[in-house]
C-alpha cells in the first residue's frame, strides 16, 4: 500500500514539476514580450475610446475638458472683458443745467430788470488724451490674457491626467504580475506539499512557501489600493465617475520627436510660442498700455458748455428783450500734481520691467528644466533596456537552475524564495522604468508639444 501511495505522488510530482517549468518559462520571457507589443507608439487621441470598455488616456481627457469648470470660468471672464471693452470706448454723460439768473429780490418780478433771464444749458467734458482708447485696448487685452489663461491652465491640466493615468496604468499592470506570479508560487507550494507528504522535505520548507503566498497576497492589496487611489484621481480631474474602471493592456506612449528639440540649443525661440510664455507677454501688454494710460494724465482735459437764457419783458424802445446764447471752453491743467503723476508713470514702469524680468526667469527655468528631462529620459530608457535584455533573462535563468537543484535535493528552499523575490522586484522595476518614461515625455511635451 505504501509504494502505491508512493507511486501516485511521484506521478502527481512530474506533473506539478512539469508545469511548473511551463509557468517559469513563461514569465520569465514575459516581460520582453510585453515590452515589444507595448512600446509600439500609438496617438494619444484615438478613435477607440471605449472599445471593450475600456477606460482610455484620449477619454479621460476629452471628459476633463467637457467638465471642467475653470475653463468655463475663464471663458465666461473673457466674454465680460470683452464686454467692458465695448463699454470704455464712450464719452462720460454730460451734464445738463438750468438756473433763474439776476432775478431782482425786491419784487421778484422777471420782466423787471433786463439782465433778468431763465438760463439752460449743456456741459460736456472731454477724457485726458488717448484716455478712452486705451481703455478699450486695455480691456482687449484682458480679453486675450483670459484665452491664453484657458490654454495655460488646461495643458497643466492635461499633464496631471496623464500622470495620473500612467500611474494607475502602473498599479493595473502590477496587479497583473501579482496573480502571475500567485499561479507560480501555487504551483511551488503544491509541489513542496507532494514531497512533504512522502518525506521528502520537512516542514521549515512547506511553511516558507505559504508564507511567500501571504506575502504577494500584501502585495495585491497595496497595490489594488494604490490603482483605486489614482483612479480616485482621474475622477476627481474628470469631475466626474468615470464608469469604467479598467485600462487598456498596451500603454498609450507618447511621441518622442520633442526629445530632439529638448537637447538643441534653440529652445528660447520654440519656448516662445508656450502658453505660460504667451501669458507674461499679454501681461508684459497690458502693462505697457497702463504706462501709456498713466501717462496721459499729463495731457490737459477739456470741457464744452453751451447755455441759452430767456428773457422777459420790452426794452426803453418798447422792443422785445432779445435771448442770449452762450458758449465756452475749459481747460483743466496739472499744475500743481505734477509730480505726482511721474510719480505713477514711473511706478508704471517699474511694474512693466519686473513682469519683463518674469518672463525671462521662466524663459530659463524652462530650459535648464527640459536639459534635465531629456538626460532623465534617456538614463531611464537606458536602464529599463538594461533590465529587459539582461536582468530579467539572467534571473530568469538562475532561477529555473535553483528549481532543478531543488528537485534533486541539491538546493533549499530559501535559495528559491530569495530569487523569486529579486525576478518579481525586477519586473515591477521594469514596469516603473516604463512608466517613468511615458511620464517624462509628458512633462517635455508640455513645453513643446
Amino acid at each position: 500500500m505504501f509504494r502505491f501511495k508512493t507511486k501516485r505522488v511521484l506521478s502527481r510530482l512530474m506533473y506539478i514539476y512539469s508545469g511548473l517549468l511551463v509557468a517559469s518559462s513563461f514569465l520569465s520571457v514575459h516581460a520582453s514580450e510585453e515590452s515589444n507589443g507595448t512600446l509600439q507608439t500609438t496617438k494619444l487621441v484615438q478613435a477607440q475610446s471605449e472599445q471593450g470598455g475600456l477606460l482610455s488616456l484620449s477619454d479621460v481627457l476629452t471628459r476633463a475638458r467637457a467638465n471642467d469648470f475653470r475653463l468655463k470660468s475663464l471663458g465666461i471672464q473673457a466674454k465680460a472683458f470683452e464686454a467692458e471693452a465695448k463699454a470704455s470706448d464712450f464719452l462720460p454723460d454730460p451734464t445738463l443745467f438750468a438756473a433763474i439768473q439776476s432775478l431782482p429780490t425786491d419784487t421778484f418780478e422777471f420782466d423787471q430788470e433786463p439782465m433778468t433771464q431763465l438760463r439752460v444749458g449743456v456741459r460736456q467734458m472731454f477724457p485726458k488724451g488717448d484716455t478712452l482708447s486705451l481703455r478699450e485696448d486695455i480691456n482687449q487685452e484682458q480679453v486675450g490674457l483670459q484665452t491664453v489663461k484657458q490654454e495655460a491652465y488646461w495643458i497643466g491640466r492635461k499633464q496631471s491626467i496623464e500622470k495620473a493615468w500612467l500611474e494607475a496604468w502602473f498599479w493595473q499592470q502590477n496587479i497583473e504580475l501579482i496573480s502571475e506570479d500567485r499561479v507560480f508560487l501555487e504551483q511551488i507550494h503544491e509541489f513542496i506539499q507532494s514531497l512533504y507528504e512522502v518525506g521528502s522535505k520537512d516542514q521549515s520548507d512547506l511553511i516558507g512557501a505559504e508564507l511567500e503566498l501571504i506575502k504577494l497576497e500584501e502585495r495585491l492589496i497595496k497595490a489594488r489600493r494604490s490603482f483605486q487611489k489614482n483612479l480616485d484621481s482621474l475622477n476627481t480631474l474628470a469631475n466626474e465617475t468615470l464608469t469604467s474602471t479598467q485600462l487598456p493592456k498596451k500603454l498609450e506612449s507618447f511621441d518622442t520627436s520633442t526629445l530632439t528639440l529638448a537637447k538643441s540649443n534653440d529652445l528660447v525661440s520654440s519656448l516662445q510660442n508656450h502658453p505660460k510664455i504667451r501669458l507674461i507677454n499679454q501681461k508684459i501688454n497690458i502693462a505697457k498700455s497702463k504706462v501709456n494710460l498713466t501717462e496721459q494724465s499729463l495731457e490737459p482735459s477739456y470741457g464744452v458748455e453751451l447755455s441759452y437764457g430767456m428773457r422777459s419783458g420790452d426794452n426803453m424802445d418798447g422792443s422785445s428783450r432779445a435771448d442770449f446764447f452762450s458758449a465756452g471752453v475749459s481747460v483743466q491743467y496739472p499744475f500743481f500734481n505734477r509730480g505726482q503723476q511721474s510719480s505713477q508713470i514711473s511706478a508704471a514702469k517699474h511694474r512693466q520691467a519686473a513682469i519683463e524680468l518674469e518672463r525671462s526667469e521662466a524663459l530659463e527655468q524652462a530650459r535648464f528644466t527640459l536639459k534635465d528631462l531629456a538626460n532623465q529620459y534617456d538614463i531611464t530608457r537606458d536602464q529599463r533596456v538594461l533590465y529587459e535584455e539582461k536582468i530579467l533573462t539572467t534571473l530568469g535563468k538562475q532561477k529555473h537552475s535553483a528549481m532543478h537543484s531543488y528537485e534533486s535535493d541539491k538546493g533549499n528552499f530559501r535559495i528559491v524564495s530569495e530569487l523569486f523575490l529579486k525576478e518579481q522586484s525586477a519586473k515591477v522595476q521594469r514596469l516603473r522604468l516604463l512608466v517613468n518614461e511615458q511620464i517624462i515625455l509628458s512633462r517635455i511635451n508640455y513645453w513643446l508639444n
